[in-house]
């Protein structure tokens, strides 16, 4: 399983994570976030692990640097309507795929366009707008490359058996399709998913294009990208900021509104799988007997306890150190499925009584620092184990 940075706003720690500490198998390239030039001007080593996601999800607004790609339907078209897919979709599907193809990034992505709320013939448009003209033009160049179609699963679809089959076997329909750059959209107000009929959903979701030889490149996750591991993606992800780790429209939507409110910098934890407010690290260090043994070792964790560190949001070295130990921590769980599912339930439980000893020592953390995750996240892994013994 790869595990690839997914970038955003200072993607340049991204870059930097991956060539300077080879954390990480690449990147997945935000062109909302590079304008046209950078992302051709990186390395060809770069760009051949690495993928593009064309961000096509509001097809009106150029937000940001997408105003620097011609073939971003806003500015292949002034004014753009919905209804011009009709006469620019093959133009579309030309210049997109030129594109990635020229810059021989590691997959072929298909766009998709986001709705708020699915309209009725939300299926009929994905496969007439894209779909099939972007299949069309790839069969017709001929490269030895996959193919993967951009699909945003919202939290209701998840969550209904009836809505989840039948997008499952909708995708199943295109057997010219390689894989999904697959992204789950929820809105969850924790940072840590803590909902285990709906991680189990994602599982089998997963699990299910997985049985039928897709590749599967899951974007947008948080933490739980470990859990996802279970159910044998292709790849996850990793990202810095909170809106890399789930996927919210409002990154693609330009806005007048004021900036949110800047948030407090966390660190991370394999040991905890959590993110900690730096607030706490000084009554970890002074309550808790082991409290800077919580945090691994990397080129990074002894400068930011070091007393002098300005903690801030916008300081590289926790999400530095982040992918780096993140990365460690995926590869150390075992291959087979079931032998992850044993090694996920004994390390959730042994960090379960870590933070009973935490809170013990009188450390108490908030809803976005402790473990409360962790119960859900063991619940749904019994649920999935449950899932394939039955089936």
């Amino acid at each position: 399983m790869k595990l690839y940075h997914q970038t955003g706003h200072n993607c340049i720690w991204n870059k930097d994570s991956l060539v300077e500490d080879q954390a990480g198998d690449g990147l997945i390239l935000s062109p909302v976030n590079m304008d046209q030039s950078k992302i051709s001007d990186l390395s060809d080593d770069i760009k051949m692990h690495s993928f593009f996601d064309p961000q096509f999800y509001m097809p009106k607004d150029a937000k940001g640097k997408l105003s620097s790609y011609d073939f971003f339907p806003a500015n292949l078209i002034n004014n753009f309507q919905s209804s011009d897919f009709e006469t620019s979709k093959d133009e579309l599907a030309k210049q997109c795929i030129d594109f990635q193809i020229s810059n021989n990034f590691e997959y072929v992505i298909i766009p998709t366009r986001y709705f708020e709320d699915i309209p009725a013939d939300f299926y009929d448009q994905v496969t007439k707008y894209f779909i099939e003209p972007y299949l069309n033009y790839f069969r017709s160049i001929n490269v030895d490359k996959k193919i993967l179609l951009t699909c945003i699963v919202k939290q209701t679809q998840l969550l209904n058996d009836e809505s989840r089959a039948y997008i499952l076997n909708w995708l199943s329909s295109f057997n010219d399709l390689s894989g999904f750059y697959l992204i789950f959209e929820n809105d969850f107000q924790t940072k840590q998913i803590k909902h285990p009929t709906y991680l189990v959903n994602a599982l089998k979701f997963i699990y299910s294009l997985r049985a039928n030889d897709f590749t599967v490149n899951i974007g947008y996750n948080n933490t739980e990208g470990i859990l996802y591991s279970v159910a044998d993606p292709s790849s996850i992800s990793m990202g810095s900021y909170d809106n890399l780790r789930q996927f919210g429209i409002k990154r693609f939507v330009t806005s007048d509104k004021k900036q949110p409110m800047q948030p407090n910098p966390r660190l991370y934890s394999k040991t905890l799988f959590q993110f900690i407010d730096y607030r706490y690290l000084d009554a970890l260090s002074s309550l808790y007997k082991d409290g800077v043994a919580l945090f691994e070792d990397s080129r990074y964790q002894p400068l930011m306890f070091n007393s002098e560190y300005n903690w801030h949001f916008t300081k590289s070295e926790p999400y530095k150190h982040f992918f780096l130990i993140f990365q460690k921590q995926l590869q150390e769980i075992p291959i087979g499925m079931f032998e992850r599912i044993n090694y996920l339930k004994d390390s959730f439980r042994e960090s379960i009584e870590l933070f009973k000893h935490i809170n013990e020592a009188g450390v108490f953390l908030d809803e976005n620092s402790d473990g409360s995750h962790l119960s859900f996240w063991l619940t749904s892994l019994s649920m999935f184990e449950k899932y394939l013994q039955d089936n």
